[in-house]
């Protein structure tokens, strides 16, 4: 009784408060979305959202404080019982929300016949990181139905950028977007990855409109080496001009710029600089012989020390407060590094950037939406660092900051007054060089010749040794042991390992020496037995390799996470008597951007003296972006690793 008083108490509010709208935010009457979808053949199609229409409604309450609506609505069409399944929950977004405005679902089946949810669709409930969500529990839908929805919320405005994203995991017939405002108040947008760019509307009166409306937006496939959501199409929007102040472009770099070296670098309290002297001390750079070796030790001791959290709590970026917790968040910790190095006599830039596998940082473009992860760069050494990347050090950023632009802020002063000028510059990939995966790998049978001794040695660097390096600080000690065997085993899972030594571990190593893994170790793995024959499986010996296969047309160019290179040496010793027939397989060359950009390549080739077989193959990926129409010529190249897997040498008697 209670929940159908508040719904209709809703239900009243919307009705009575629905005359300030400009648009008439709810269901139709119409249930045929037959003209909807002339464009697809109902009876093949397994999912298909019919309509996606959005509407930011931006207004003044009586008070005149700006807020915003915002209106969704979508109809979906379900023909697979998968479909269905990924439909029985539609989560919404509430955030910023003051009100919950109005919401319906309904569910029209291939009969025609009408399912209403009402007031008991929404619920809340918690995700799988224990989080509150709300979702509209969906039920009744059966193969060839339509699920409609719409919600309209109340909530706080977002003014300095704003992203929409239309392109999902189920192609769509039509995607309409509206951006309202009231007369003094004008957005500017970006529209990305082939949206079309939103125009002016002039049919409402005294206010400001402007739409995209476009038909058959594709489905975002699942592609290996592809950068999916940075992909998606989408739009971005911020105000850019308000008449009644006169001012154009208030979300500028320039200002910006100012406003993040204030927070970071200025304003430092007497206790924040006493706590700042003193972890100053703890690092210990009285003695360090250069600028780098500086950098290094504040880095280490810091990141070591304290305990970094991606939450947004004001008390993780106030430095008292850092200190007396022990931990910090990424604007906390952007501060930490730039206070200490100011105190230090470091010259520095401030780097912020966005992951270009969520939406890259464009260079013509300015809007904070961009601005959501801090780098520092060190202009006399050349190099960066990550202030919030834990397990990161000097030299080695994250790969979805690089390869893309940022926003560059160094001190300028004007007398007395240090403030931050702002340029977009662009942030390079690390050079293949700076990832390696080297491999020296020396292998001889048994008496018996049903086993192989392993000789193996592992050198990682670049990003490969940042997947394991640090990580030995934090591994407990009857954890270790099981922790070093896991990093052997990326070899052959099916190995009995003997002895075990490893060099250069912990974080500080990282990007001064690789991470060099030692071992010995048996398998009956790589030897089979055909009569008098022995099969040799040599080609796994480089490790295991990933097949890459494209059943359907490839979509989306080629991006690699980072640039990289692998060295294998195998070093094989024949046993007596016997005589391998097939080692030209192992010969291999794929160098198919030769003459070009040598974007990646394999080669094997051996050599024999004797009974003792030696074998150097390399593999490189120098390029982080190759257009659609190399697709093929990449894909050679990761599948030339794995068409070297499967070469079985054969053993016969002389």
């Amino acid at each position: 009784m209670r929940k159908t008083l508040l719904f209709s108490l809703l239900l009243l509010q919307f009705s009575w408060s629905s005359a300030q709208f400009s648009l008439p935010y709810k269901l139709g009457s119409n249930t045929d979305f037959a003209k909807l979808c002339s464009g697809y053949d109902l009876k093949s199609v397994e999912e298909l959202e019919v309509l996606d229409e959005r509407t930011v409604e931006y207004a003044y309450d009586k008070d005149n404080n700006l807020f915003e609506y915002f209106y969704i609505h979508e109809i979906r069409y379900v023909n697979s019982n998968d479909a269905i399944d990924r439909s029985n929950k539609i989560y919404i977004s509430l955030a910023r929300t003051i009100e919950l405005v109005g919401y319906d679902v309904r569910v029209v089946l291939a009969n025609g016949k009408v399912n209403s949810m009402g007031e008991d669709a929404l619920k809340e409930g918690t995700n799988e990181d224990n989080q509150k969500v709300n979702f509209f529990a969906v039920s009744g839908a059966e193969k060839g139905s339509f699920i409609e929805y719409y919600y309209l919320i109340k909530r706080n405005p977002s003014l300095s950028g704003t992203i929409q994203t239309f392109q999902a995991n189920a192609p769509k017939a039509r995607v309409l977007f509206k951006i309202i405002s009231p007369e003094n108040l004008f957005f500017s947008t970006k529209s990305l990855n082939g949206f079309p760019e939103m125009h002016e509307d002039t049919t409402l009166e005294e206010r400001n409109m402007l739409v995209a409306d476009t038909a058959m937006v594709p489905k975002m496939f699942d592609e290996s080496f592809a950068n999916e959501d940075g992909s998606k199409q989408k739009v971005i929007y911020q105000l850019y001009f308000n008449t009644a102040k006169g001012k154009k472009n208030p979300y500028n770099y320039g200002l910006v710029s100012q406003n993040i070296y204030d927070n970071l670098c200025n304003n430092v309290t007497k206790e924040e600089n006493k706590a700042i002297e003193k972890i100053l001390k703890s690092a210990n750079i009285k003695y360090a012989p250069d600028e780098e070796t500086k950098i290094r030790s504040i880095e280490g001791y810091v990141k070591k020390n304290f305990n970094f959290n991606d939450i947004n709590d004001s008390r993780l970026s106030n430095i008292e407060t850092i200190v007396q917790l022990g931990a910090m968040n990424e604007n906390g910790a952007a501060r930490m590094f730039c206070l200490l190095f100011d105190k230090a006599g470091i010259e520095k830039e401030i780097v912020v950037t966005s992951s270009r596998f969520k939406t890259p940082f464009p260079k013509d473009y300015e809007s904070y939406v961009f601005l959501n992860n801090f780098l520092i760069y060190f202009p006399s050494i050349n190099k960066y660092m990550s202030p919030f990347s834990q397990t990161f050090r000097l030299g080695l950023v994250p790969g979805e900051y690089t390869e893309n632009y940022g926003l560059y802020i160094r001190k300028v002063s004007l007398g007395d007054i240090n403030t931050g000028a702002g340029k977009v510059k662009f942030i390079a990939a690390y050079p293949a060089a700076t990832t390696q995966n080297n491999m020296t790998v020396k292998v001889n049978m048994n008496k018996d010749f049903d086993s192989l001794d392993i000789d193996l040695r592992q050198e990682f660097l670049g990003y490969n040794a940042q997947n394991f390096q640090p990580y030995f600080e934090y591994i407990d000690k009857d954890k270790l042991r099981e922790y070093e065997e896991n990093i052997v085993r990326q070899f052959q899972k099916e190995i009995s390992i003997k002895s075990i030594k490893i060099e250069n571990k912990g974080s500080d190593n990282l990007m001064l020496f690789p991470l060099i893994v030692n071992s010995k170790s048996s398998s009956q793995h790589f030897i089979e037995k055909a009569g008098p024959k022995i099969l040799l499986k040599f080609g796994e010996l480089i490790g295991p390799q990933s097949e890459l296969y494209q059943a359907s047309a490839r979509i989306l160019p080629v991006e690699n996470a980072y640039n990289r290179t692998y060295h294998r040496e195998i070093t094989f010793t024949i046993p007596e008597g016997y005589q391998v027939k097939n080692l030209a397989e192992l010969n291999m060359k794929v160098q198919p951007f030769l003459g070009k950009n040598d974007a990646a390549g394999f080669t094997s080739t051996y050599t024999q003296e004797g009974n003792t077989i030696k074998l150097l193959c390399d593999e490189y990926y120098n390029v982080i972006h190759l257009p659609l129409e190399t697709y093929e010529s990449y894909r050679s190249v990761i599948n030339a690793a794995a068409n070297f897997n499967k070469i079985v040498l054969v053993l016969e008697k002389q």
